[in-house]
């Protein structure tokens, strides 16, 4: 069967790989893809969900996935849908889910999923005067796509004014600022909990330990991720038990029954695990409508059921029927990013600020086979090399019986990667 995957990043470079590992699988597709992605697929210079379209109809593709949020919230599902095209992945209005912080917190309210004390605003002078009268720490939240670092975590009250004033004013995250969810800030254990779900069935994912602060000890501003390893350090079956009925479950049959909202894909729940009279509370957080990134890649490659059985499954509404599989060994992904370096006008500060691109690499060719290499933000210059174009460039992805050895082998195998300017957190599966 011939296979496209819709994105350019880290994670959509692993769906690829994922893919390109089914027997069942003879081509597979990358819309548009990126410099490595392209020596694992055949990339398509396809933008515009109609551009992915016409290729998936022309192509008789038999099923496509799609990596990012971005087409999800446009509409490729509803437009593949209305061509009788298979496609994975949720339709535009259960988007919403991620693509609207502020209707979200009031669905899951609704719904009686436990999420923390929150109000929205429009207004900024309304919201400045909210924190002022609350009198406990926020998170201030854009409330559409800001690219995973539209959340911004206040220790008092002037931060959270400048957060408002940043958000709404001076419109950092473009329109997505429009309106804000302002959350009172909670305090215990956060984990990204995944699932596969056909709208019925919930079947939970193995879960990842992932890093979104941009320096060592969890400090500097958020990221969309530095690295991640997987098993989880402290998920057991007790506390999976208690997110599925608290909140996974819940959430996919109560929107299914009160809004009718059918969720068919990925299920990726933020949560904030609170110890409260001697239990653990699993506060949502946000809701994404896709896998996360860097976690696909340490997740995919530990799923040893076939993605296109289960893919399949969640199209045909028959995923109770699929047992997921997975290799018990760890993996351990480890992230490049466009770090400091001099420009013509002064310095680049690096990802997740202002990055200098263009810049060669080196070393890749090096790095142990074992090992998987996946590219985030990579292409070819005129004279053909392979230069950034992005924050975050690539990973490495190891594997190990412990996360210890998982980890010594991504470390040693990224110091034969170098570019201008590369930086990477050194501390990585130790924090």
């Amino acid at each position: 069967m011939k296979v496209l995957v819709v994105g350019s990043g880290g994670r959509d470079h692993a769906i690829a790989w994922k893919f390109a590992q089914s027997k069942r699988v003879k081509q597979v597709y990358v819309a548009h893809g990126n410099a490595g992605i392209a020596q694992t697929a055949m990339c398509i210079d396809a933008r515009e969900i109609e551009q992915m379209a016409d290729f998936a109809e022309k192509e008789n593709i038999d099923l496509t996935f799609v990596g990012p949020e971005k087409p999800l919230s446009a509409g490729i599902v509803d437009l593949f849908n209305q061509r009788g095209l298979p496609i994975v992945g949720p339709d535009q209005r259960t988007s919403r889910l991620e693509s609207s912080k502020c209707d979200t917190k009031v669905m899951l309210r609704e719904l009686g999923i436990p999420i923390p004390e929150f109000a929205v605003f429009s207004d900024p002078d309304r919201a400045r005067n909210y924190v002022r009268r609350i009198g406990y720490p926020v998170v201030v939240k854009a409330d559409g796509l800001a690219a995973g670092k539209g959340s911004l975590v206040c220790d008092g009250m002037q931060d959270a004014q400048q957060a408002i004033h940043e958000i709404m004013e001076e419109r950092v995250f473009g329109d997505s600022g429009d309106r804000v969810d302002i959350e009172q800030r909670l305090y215990g254990r956060e984990l990204s909990f995944f699932c596969f779900t056909d709208g019925n069935t919930v079947a939970p994912m193995v879960a990842a330990q992932d890093y979104k602060r941009a320096r060592d000890n969890d400090e500097g501003t958020n990221t969309g991720g530095m690295g991640a390893y997987s098993p989880h350090p402290w998920l057991d079956d007790k506390l999976v038990g208690t997110i599925m009925t608290r909140v996974a479950e819940p959430l996919i049959q109560g929107i299914r029954e009160k809004y009718d909202i059918v969720y068919k894909g990925i299920l990726y729940l933020g949560l904030m695990l609170v110890e409260e009279h001697g239990e653990v509370t699993p506060y949502v957080l946000e809701i994404n409508i896709r896998l996360g990134d860097p976690e696909a890649q340490v997740i995919l490659p530990r799923l040893k059921t076939d993605l296109v059985d289960v893919s399949q499954a969640i199209l045909e509404n028959r995923l109770d029927s699929i047992e997921l599989k997975w290799d018990p060994r760890y993996r351990f992904c480890l992230i490049a990013t466009s770090g400091r370096t001099k420009g013509k006008k002064g310095w680049y500060k690096g990802y997740p600020g202002r990055y200098k691109i263009g810049v060669p690499i080196h070393g890749l060719d090096q790095v142990d086979d074992n090992c998987l290499i996946f590219h985030s933000g990579t292409g070819f210059n005129e004279a053909g090399e392979l230069v950034t174009t992005g924050g975050r460039v690539l990973c490495i992805v190891s594997s190990g019986e412990t996360l210890t050895e998982a980890r010594q082998i991504a470390y040693r195998e990224m110091q034969k990667v170098s570019f201008e300017g590369i930086y990477y957190r050194s501390d990585i599966g130790i924090s």
